[in-house]
């Protein structure tokens, strides 16, 4: 008897380390300390099996039937918890389990424990309106300029969907002016290949269902129709995405463009700006600080310190320190990839300022 229950034991290890890495990953993305994550989901799961084992019993088939029933009910119970975060959920925790003995094992094992939940499960809708994604890159290209393309849309015009590229994925997004920043769900980020570190950055995003604190990614490069735009800044968001849009087309994206939307041709014409400003992407990646020494004779000299925490080298940024009505910029050039940079500028003489305000005024990579 105990030889027959020995295989569906042993198979039982496959729900219980699932529902286990589901409750630390969950714990990790909600900035729980690993032994907070460690503990509620070890108590949890075991007592479940315990409580469930005592109603069963206490035998050694109740056992092995306890091993199956609650981990399971566990995961599929989950979602209504934690709607749209489950995928995620899993992902984080296969990592944080099976990451100390090997990244590669690791990455893969997440990756295939992520793919067994649907990408639209437990998700809550953004979108009441249609939206009727585009499935034709460029039209009337003869008719545009070099700095211009055009991507069309179907439907009243309040909805939007225009496909973005990250390398040769299609990624339908939501084109919402009121969005800073770019979001994407973590699904979306898994198929371009994309990992959410540990230490990523947060912000506060503002959605149709309320305020929320996302963490950012950086995406090397995307396209919008013919043109590659490097380093974006990405909010990893599951309730901006349903299941026709990935994401929110923010502003750090679409700022790019002098944008015209032609409703009689059921267009949006995009027209690339000479010199754009991507201080929205590069800022979250700059720790910035400056100090002041004041010299005998008057003079104020400042000195200005950037550290990069981005893989992408920093070409130019500009610190600006502010004093009643003084204003002015310490530029900082070619910042390394996770490396610093200073800079130097005498400010003036006699400024009646104790404390001077500290800002990015400027950035691009």
């Amino acid at each position: 008897m105990r030889l027959l229950l020995l295989i569906p034991a042993v198979a039982a290890t496959l729900p219980v380390s699932l529902a286990l890495a589901a409750l630390v990953g969950l714990g990790a993305i909600r900035d729980l300390s690993p032994l907070q994550c460690a503990l509620s989901a070890c108590l949890l799961l075991g007592f479940g099996v315990a409580g469930l084992w005592t109603l069963l019993g206490r035998g050694p088939v109740g056992l092995v039937a306890a091993l199956w029933l609650w981990p399971g009910a566990v995961l599929l119970g989950l979602p209504g918890y934690f709607p749209g975060d489950l995928a995620e959920g899993l992902h984080t925790g296969v990592r944080v389990v099976v990451g100390p003995f090997d990244n590669e094992l690791a990455r893969r094992w997440a990756t295939q424990a992520a793919e067994l939940v649907p990408e639209s499960q437990g998700r809550s809708p953004l979108i009441a309106a249609e939206t009727v994604v585009a499935t034709v890159p460029c039209v009337n290209r003869e008719a545009l300029a070099d700095d211009q393309v055009a991507l069309p849309y179907e439907g009243n015009g309040r909805t939007l969907s225009v496909p973005i590229h990250v390398g040769e994925v299609e990624l339908p997004m939501l084109f919402d002016t009121g969005a800073t920043l770019t979001t994407l769900s973590s699904a979306a980020l898994r198929r371009v290949g994309v990992e959410i570190p540990a230490d990523a950055p947060e912000v506060t995003l503002r959605t149709a269902n309320g305020e929320r604190s996302a963490r950012l990614v950086l995406v090397p490069e995307l396209w919008l129709g013919g043109f590659p735009i490097q380093g974006v800044t990405v909010g990893v968001c599951e309730e901006c995405a349903d299941q026709k849009v990935n994401g929110l087309l923010g502003l750090n994206v679409s700022g790019q463009f002098m944008v015209t939307l032609d409703t009689a041709a059921h267009e949006l014409l995009f027209t690339a700006r000479p010199a754009p400003d991507r201080t929205i992407d590069v800022q979250p990646w700059l720790d910035v600080r400056a100090t002041t020494t004041h010299y005998g004779d008057g003079r104020i000299e400042a000195l200005a310190e950037i550290e990069n925490r981005a893989f992408i080298p920093v070409s130019l940024a500009e610190v600006g320190l502010s004093c009643g009505p003084h204003h002015l910029k310490v530029p900082i050039e070619k910042i390394p990839a996770r490396g610093s940079g200073r800079s130097q500028r005498m400010l003036g003489r006699d400024l009646d300022c104790d404390a001077w305000k500290v800002t990015l005024d400027r950035a691009s990579w």
